[in-house]
């Protein structure tokens, strides 16, 4: 078996920030993976460490959450390498919808099984994504997080600063054209999804995929709060009314 070369980053900010890279590294070792490291601490090192080693290795594993995964897309994009996952993420949304495994080492296996997939990638603002692009309520609770917030409470950070966000969200409006007609609506956020999970979980539709080639995307109107709690389940299992 021939062997490969892979670069893993860790993010060490992330929720899940420690983990055991030495046993990581033996479960690839195992798969014919040799793997050197990089720990870093900030997006431009990420990006720089990728460009630095493009022509030294056949793979870039990334272990942080969904917004290190976006930060690493362009230059490997760029470096027309496989992207491994290790879920250490809050929402490790990218994880969840290719049902790569929460645990590091058990990610690392299906890395060194070899199993690999083509998916979709969304463009917006002259940048590529793996999950949503929103704007709106979904925005202000992103930035309302923090990360002891993310540490303490992982996930379920997200529903917590809902109410919060939602009093200072305004509605907006906005004009949509697909497929040639153009659609005018109020909204207090609109999100359109590549693949099915973003937020922590919630599914932008509960069919999406992040390889049939198409983008889902759905807007919320503005409503009282007691109707946008009880709309919150629709939400997450992405079965809003069309």
């Amino acid at each position: 078996m021939q062997t490969k070369r892979g670069l893993i980053i860790v993010n060490t900010l992330a929720r899940k920030g420690v983990v055991d890279v030495e046993e990581v590294q033996n479960i690839l070792r195992h798969g014919g993976i040799e793997t050197a490291v990089f720990i870093f601490e900030n997006v431009p090192q990420i990006r720089r460490a990728i460009r630095r080693h493009t022509r030294q290795v056949d793979m870039i594993i990334v272990g942080g959450g969904d917004g290190t995964l976006n930060a690493a897309v362009e230059p490997v994009l760029a470096a027309g390498l496989p992207l491994g996952v290790l879920p250490l993420g809050t929402g490790n949304d990218l994880a969840r919808t290719l049902q790569i495994p929460a645990e590091p080492h058990l990610a690392a296996q299906v890395i060194a099984a070899g199993h690999i997939k083509k998916i979709d990638l969304g463009w917006v603002n002259h940048k590529h994504f793996f999950n949503v692009a929103s704007i709106g309520l979904a925005v202000k609770v992103t930035d309302a997080l923090t990360p002891p917030m993310k540490k303490r409470w992982g996930a379920l950070a997200y529903p917590m600063t809902l109410l919060s966000a939602y009093r200072s969200t305004r509605p907006f409006r906005a004009h949509i054209t697909c497929d040639g007609t153009t659609h005018r609506l109020k909204s207090i956020q609109i999100a359109i999804g590549n693949g099915r999970h973003y937020g922590g979980g919630m599914s932008i539709r509960h069919d999406a995929a992040i390889d049939d080639h198409r983008l889902n995307l759905y807007s919320l109107k503005p409503h009282p709060v007691h109707k946008l709690i009880r709309a919150v389940p629709a939400i997450i299992k992405g079965v809003m009314e069309q």
